[in-house]
């Protein structure tokens, strides 16, 4: 084997490499803000070479619920340009504007 053929098998295997691991890993980076991320993490790197296991654990990781469900809850409209904002948000990061519907949901949440 000469040197040239040894340089494109590495490059070859370097190559498939940089697509096959994301995609390897695909379930535990989906179920990383999730509530059973160990389990489902633990089930990809077990058996997810099997490919039932890594199918399970891609379903795992798409239906299970957010670890924190109040920091993704719903966005509002700003009701002066008109724009979604993020989440608890107390004003719109577009124009400014004070949203008086998130600024009291969020006191209230802190006060619970």
């Amino acid at each position: 084997m000469d040197n040239v053929t040894l340089i494109r098998i590495i490059s070859g295997v370097l190559a498939a490499s940089v697509f096959l691991v994301p995609l390897y890993v695909l379930p535990s980076i989906l179920a990383w803000r999730k509530t059973h991320r160990t389990p489902i993490l633990l089930l990809n790197l077990l058996l997810g070479w099997t490919l039932l296991g890594w199918i399970g654990a891609l379903i795992w990781a798409l239906n299970d619920t957010p670890a924190n469900p109040g920091q993704f809850g719903a966005a509002a409209f700003c009701s002066k340009c008109g724009k979604d904002t993020p989440a608890l948000a107390q004003f719109c990061s577009s124009c400014g504007h004070p949203l008086v519907q998130n600024a009291m949901s969020a006191t209230n949440a802190n006060r619970a």
